[in-house]
């Protein structure tokens, strides 16, 4: 195992041999943390998403790997503001079926200047992607390194001059967008696509779950169309490293925002009240 910041890793005599399975097969997982002021408060969140796609994909992990392993590794290369990526693959060896189990990990950071969530004033502009339909099946809420999906959906969204693009699943209903999950208010009720549509385990997803039950709002997974979704009074996006963001417009239809930001304020007060 190893532990490297920035583009060091290219520096590693034997480093494409370790990457081996990453690189060939994508065989592996990946976790974007966001930390804030030196602090990583949704790491249970994340240790919960990644261990389970470890005993999902058969990974042997070492006995001394838990959420606050890598909260330690994450705070001693992040710096107060940052956006972390964890990477974990499978240790080199073997074609498709692999020869070792024990997973190999990098952290690599991006500094960041705020230390706190910030509120989209002017909201996003969304498309309907039209070149991708995402898998429904056990592994569609880990975040792999499969990637070409969201890749090329991305791609649409620039060809197309959007701020992000819905992604459908292979049913036709709304799953996800290229790198968030997605809520919509209709009628004072919270809704989001269940997970088995196919949409990755958002941490920020299950965290708002929590959150807005708690404070008593009616909230629903629900199996919802676009036509369906172009009827809702609102519709957000969130993310561990966003947090919340609204969305203004989506093919045409304009959305408020109110409740919306009533949500991200009870984001905001969690995270004042956090400790490490």
């Amino acid at each position: 195992m190893f532990n490297l910041n920035s583009n060091l890793f290219k520096e590693l005599p034997d480093g494409l041999a370790l990457a081996q399975r990453g690189l060939y097969y994508g065989d592996g997982l990946v976790e974007t943390i966001r930390v804030f002021e030196g602090r990583v408060p949704l790491m249970a969140y994340h240790w919960a998403r990644l261990s389970r796609g470890l005993r999902l994909l058969g990974f042997e992990a070492p006995p001394d790997w838990s959420g606050a392993f890598f909260e330690h590794e994450i705070r001693r290369i992040a710096g107060a503001n940052a956006r972390a990526r964890l990477t974990v693959w499978r240790s080199s060896g073997g074609l498709y079926t692999p020869e070792n189990n024990t997973p190999q990990f990098l952290i690599a950071a991006q500094m960041l200047e705020s230390g706190h969530y910030e509120w989209l004033s002017e909201g996003l502009r969304l498309g309907l992607c039209g070149s991708v339909r995402l898998p429904v099946d056990q592994f569609s809420g880990l975040k792999t390194l499969h990637a070409t999906r969201y890749v090329a959906a991305s791609m649409e969204v620039v060809r197309r001059g959007f701020d992000d693009a819905i992604l459908l699943n292979a049913y036709d209903r709304v799953c996800e967008t290229t790198n968030s999950n997605l809520f919509w208010i209709k009628n004072d009720t919270l809704y989001t696509p269940p997970l088995t549509d196919g949409c990755v385990t958002g941490v920020m997803r299950e965290l708002l779950l929590t959150l807005t039950k708690a404070a008593g709002y009616g909230v629903r997974e629900k199996s919802i169309t676009f036509a369906d979704l172009l009827t809702a009074n609102e519709v957000f996006l969130t993310n561990a490293v966003r947090g919340i963001r609204w969305v203004r417009e989506c093919e045409g239809k304009v959305y408020e925002s109110g409740r919306t930001e009533a949500v991200y304020k009870l984001l905001v007060d969690y995270f004042s009240r956090y400790s490490p």
